[in-house]
């Protein structure tokens, strides 16, 4: 085989080689679990919730009258490596994916009109998914008396903890308290028995719409026994 051809015949396997490890089914979960989420939604094109659904779209071929979609659109997902593969199946104008595990997920695309002319790669954009979120209430006494100095104190605990920022919201038998919004809340105590009914909502401050966690918590302000009276025999 003269050399033009072996250096021919070498391009084509290598060049098949190359191809097949980028066509191949979509990997599911995302291209990055392990950077920290971003600082804020305006670093990413947008944050969905756990187990949504990612939808993107691609543009139209304004060259053409009236506008229309272009012949094929190749859809990437980036892997682990940050390697772009390219989604079977995936071939209009949107593409959709269920989230999975939370975090980066990146993709790239290419368009292909009806004269088989590729576009070049399209810039890389990131999508975040939150994990789901879910919270419990520790509180330092579950029972007062009425009238008594040591106030309650009620936590959140959600989970995740970190490493993200999140919301709180207090609640008295269903209804904001107004300035209750950090992870703890001290229960003012009066002179009234009853059972108050407490609850807190929590969501991602990168998308609040996410979650959102609730739990309740019942505090019983007892009454003081009555002012007794002393008799003689």
């Amino acid at each position: 085989m003269k050399k033009p051809q072996l250096l021919l015949a070498i391009i084509f396997i290598v060049s098949l080689v190359s191809f097949s490890t980028i066509v191949q089914a979509q990997t599911a979960g995302p291209s990055d679990a392990t950077t920290a989420p971003p600082a804020t939604a305006a670093a990413v094109a947008k944050v969905y919730c756990s187990g949504s659904t990612i939808t993107l779209t691609g543009p139209q071929d304004a060259t053409l009258i009236p506008v229309a979609d272009y012949a094929t659109y190749n859809w990437y997902k980036l892997d682990a490596g940050g390697n772009p593969v390219l989604v079977a199946g995936q071939t209009g104008k949107t593409y959709t994916e269920t989230s999975t595990t939370a975090g980066y997920y990146n993709y790239e695309l290419v368009t292909i009109n009806a004269n088989g002319c590729s576009s070049p790669v399209s810039t890389e954009l990131q999508v975040y998914v939150l994990p789901p979120l879910s919270t419990t209430i520790t509180t330092s006494s579950a029972s007062v008396c009425t009238g008594s100095t040591a106030t309650p104190t009620l936590t959140a605990n959600p989970t995740p903890a970190t490493p993200y920022a999140l919301n709180y919201q207090w609640t008295l038998a269903g209804v904001n308290i107004p300035g209750a919004t950090s992870s703890t809340y001290t229960v003012p105590v009066d002179n009234t028995a009853e059972t108050l009914s407490y609850g807190v909502t929590v969501t991602y401050a990168l998308n609040p719409a996410c979650g959102p966690a609730t739990a309740t918590q019942s505090i019983i302000i007892n009454p003081l026994p009555t002012k007794p009276t002393i008799t003689a025999n």
